[in-house]
């Protein structure tokens, strides 16, 4: 080989009449060199580009007329402007694992693999099958390396149990996800006051459900249901039942948090007791009643997330009397919380450790977080999908052109995070809500007013953890055996146990916790509990808390 170098040489030297310098090797440190990164110093060939692939998901809202998710506008868009080619590999929405798992196993996993799925991507660095990103991000990464050093909880988000970066972690707004509302028509009427602690809720809730608010002569109205997932859970959260697990900080322990769920418990089966939630909503597992109650105007009280056009033109329709308002969730015993806020940041990618081309990959990102690919991902091309207002922000041109060419294309940006301009000049969800319309202009109010109650530090999200760590898989199926006894918001419905006490007039809510106990006791839940009591004795300065979201400015 030296000797066909050495022969080339001279020949080229014999008919150029200049001295061309050749070097071959491996980049330092060992890292894969990128094919974008092949270049004869002093040529002007064009740098090669790299190739890679990644994941979409596939949420089934594809339109015919514009393609496929893995060739339409945006991905087109995408190759023609960003620095490699990619491949775009769709996978289900809905577990996603199935798909990707036979692809790991059969070592034909997309380089980048996006995924909101925190328990996916923890199975695949256990089973060694993610690439750790520190040196590569150190070395190749511009924009992504700039954004861990401003936000270095994208960083902590980020790192797993080994100390090194594998998640790619996205920076959003804090805003709020559910809103506590109140009918301010019905207090106003009856005298009242919003419920600043859990008595006087009790006490409000037994005036809307008796004394006829609605005027209709008819004894048809309640204060508030526990049908489904937000209605039930709230209370739980007003007794600092964390949102996020079942553990919770206390006395500089970590406690799975029987205490605090068998307060909210007493509570609810005294609100049933007292006859002032809906008898029926152990049927009503998913909510859909108590929202039509809430709807219909039969409901005091009312929690879930922002209420849509639609449904706010429904209740205006129904009771064109309804006035609604926020309120803060009212004080227990154990304090004041405000409800589940959308974390400003989340961990959205990763990369395979079997990836033909890490830099390329490292690149792709780095475009990504680009200020102009966002807003081109996530409002369109300017001129034709929006405009720009005073602030600089996206105002909307033909809805029914975004209608057709945008309203599949969101998870394109899914690792894009919102550049600081758009998070401190831009507000999507108010931008789009005109105050022509009376139903937009309420709920623009409420937005609004639910901000400056719920985003607030000295009344942060019930728990200690915001993000949880996530346990070995053998503890993960011993938590996954015993569905009927959690509670975190991220849960579906209520516990049978507790279901129990609160419709069973001899059955206490000490009894009913004690028997989960005994449940989770006998699944191996012990096991569970030691295991994060010991994560956090040696890893308490890397556990992302509810205190830490309020950091991203």
């Amino acid at each position: 080989m030296k000797r066909k170098l050495i022969t080339l040489s001279v020949l080229a030297v014999a008919l150029a009449g200049v001295s061309l310098l050749a070097a071959c090797g491996k980049e330092e440190g060992g890292a894969p060199a990128a094919s974008g990164d092949t270049k004869v110093q002093g040529s002007a060939a064009p740098e090669k580009r790299g190739k890679i692939s990644t994941t979409i998901y596939d949420r089934g809202n594809m339109v015919p007329e514009e393609g496929t998710l893995d060739k339409n506008r945006w991905t087109d868009y995408i190759n023609k402007n960003g620095p490699v080619d990619v491949t775009f590999v769709p996978i289900p929405r809905t577990k996603p694992e199935d798909k990707l798992n036979v692809m790991f196993a059969s070592g034909e996993a997309p380089d980048l693999i996006q995924d909101y799925d925190g328990k996916n991507r923890s199975t695949w660095y256990e089973s060694k099958q993610l690439l750790p990103l520190d040196d590569l991000i150190d070395k190749y990464s511009v924009e992504y390396k700039a954004l861990l050093q401003k936000y270095p909880l994208l960083r902590k988000y980020g790192t797993r149990s080994d100390g090194k970066l594998y998640d790619i972690a996205v920076l959003a707004k804090l805003d709020v996800n559910w809103v506590y509302l109140v009918r301010t028509d019905w207090l106003k009427k009856l005298g009242l006051e919003a419920p600043k602690t859990t008595d006087e809720l009790l006490t409000v809730a037994k005036a809307f459900t008796e004394k006829d608010p609605d005027g209709n002569g008819k004894n048809d109205t309640y204060g508030l249901s526990l049908g489904g997932g937000y209605n039930n859970k709230v209370i739980d959260f007003m007794f600092g039942v964390p949102v996020f697990s079942n553990y919770t900080l206390k006395d500089g322990n970590i406690q799975y948090a029987w205490e605090n769920q068998q307060a909210g418990l007493e509570f609810k089966k005294k609100m049933f007791q007292e006859g002032v939630i809906d008898k029926d909503f152990a049927a009503d597992t998913n909510g859909d009643k108590a929202k039509r109650d809430f709807l219909n105007g039969k409901l005091g009280f009312y929690v879930g997330p922002l209420p849509s056009t639609i449904e706010m033109e429904t209740l205006m329709k129904n009771d064109p009397n309804a006035q609604l308002s926020p309120i803060l969730l009212p004080k227990s015993p154990y304090g004041q919380f405000s409800p589940p806020l959308s974390a400003p940041i989340q961990n959205a990618a990763a990369v395979s450790a079997k990836a033909k081309d890490p830099v390329s990959v490292i690149k792709y990102i780095d475009y990504l977080e680009k200020e102009s690919t966002y807003k081109a991902l996530k409002w369109g091309i300017e001129g034709e999908h929006y405009k720009l207002d005073a602030n600089g922000c996206a105002q909307t041109i033909d809805p029914e052109k975004n209608k057709k060419e945008r309203s599949y294309a969101g998870d394109y940006s899914m690792i894009s995070s919102a550049p600081a301009s758009v998070l401190q000049k831009c507000d999507s969800r108010l931008d789009t809500l005109s105050d022509s319309k009376p139903a937009e202009k309420e709920i623009k109010r409420i937005l609004t007013e639910a901000r400056k109650l719920y985003i607030a530090p000295e009344r942060p999200t019930s728990g200690y953890f915001i993000d949880v760590p996530s346990t070995p898989k053998d503890l993960d199926m011993i938590v996954q055996s015993v569905p009927n006894i959690q509670i975190a918001a991220s849960k579906i419905g209520t516990p049978d146990e507790y279901v129990k006490a609160i419709v069973t007039p001899n059955m206490t809510a000490e009894q009913a916790v004690k028997n989960a106990k005994d449940i989770w006791t006998k699944a191996g839940g012990s096991k569970v509990d030691e295991w994060f009591q010991n994560w956090y004795k040696t890893n308490k300065d890397k556990a992302i808390t509810v205190n830490d979201i309020y950091e991203v400015k």
